[in-house]
């Protein structure tokens, strides 16, 4: 599964993506061209596939059921393009697909550079009538070629069982605590460790600062508020002097 998931930020391909969810699921599924619920969708974005078990037009959980799209989009993916476009496009096809009764929905928007945004949304009923869940709530944009240890933890503790289950993976808080938890360690550790040291000042004190400036410099690059460059040890050969 991990090289799976490995090929799939690697080389996104509708063929990688249909395996990773053929593994998950334990059905073999195909790759069916549908066609955008809007013209007006075009503008934005490209081809739209279905991945579907053969004879059935939807996937059967243990309550729920769901479906697994793939869109192309016409324009280079980023952290913060089009998020609210293409949740309100998830959003019709769940509610607007005849023959469907779908209670919610993988969505794969990728482009040509190998990009790709993995988002799931369901549906929250409130008696007769539904919402949908956030558009932020359980998605991840991927670069291609990049480390995404949270992404790649998400869909190697994705069960496919139940809406509930596929949103447990989703879910942010259990990841904070174990960051959190992990930091703790280091520092307990660094702490220990005779070969961390520092010029001057206590030990434990120099640490905490340590540790709070790399966790607001990594915050910096999340929000792509410093180049990506710096962050590049080929780069960074150019840059500074005697590096590496």
């Amino acid at each position: 599964m991990e090289m799976l998931i490995e090929s799939l930020i690697n080389q996104f391909s509708l063929k990688n993506l249909r395996k990773f969810f053929e593994e998950k699921l334990r059905i073999e599924l195909k790759e069916e061209e549908d066609v955008l619920p809007r013209e007006d969708y075009e503008e934005y974005f490209g081809k739209l596939y279905v991945l579907k078990p053969y004879g059935k037009e939807n996937i059967k959980l243990k309550d729920d059921t769901i479906a697994i799209y793939a869109i192309e989009s016409k324009k280079e993916l980023s952290e913060r393009s089009s998020k609210k476009r293409q949740f309100g496009l998830a959003t019709e096809l769940i509610d607007h697909k005849k023959g469907r009764l779908e209670d919610g929905g993988f969505f794969v928007f990728y482009d040509k550079k190998g990009n790709f945004r993995f988002s799931f949304v369901h549906k929250i009923y409130e008696g007769a009538k539904h919402k949908f869940s956030h558009y932020k709530r359980y998605t991840y944009f991927v670069q291609k070629g990049k480390p995404y240890r949270t992404f790649k933890k998400a869909l190697l503790e994705l069960q496919l069982d139940s809406i509930e289950s596929i949103t447990k993976a989703f879910a942010v808080q259990p990841l904070i605590k174990e960051f959190y938890k992990e930091i703790q360690n280091w520092y307990a550790w660094a702490l220990k460790d005779d070969r961390v040291w520092f010029p001057g000042g206590t030990k434990e004190e120099n640490l905490i600062r340590l540790i709070t400036r790399l966790i607001f410099v990594w915050f910096l690059k999340e929000m792509k508020l410093v180049p990506e460059e710096i962050f590049d040890e080929e780069r960074l050969k150019d840059i500074v002097k005697d590096f590496g």
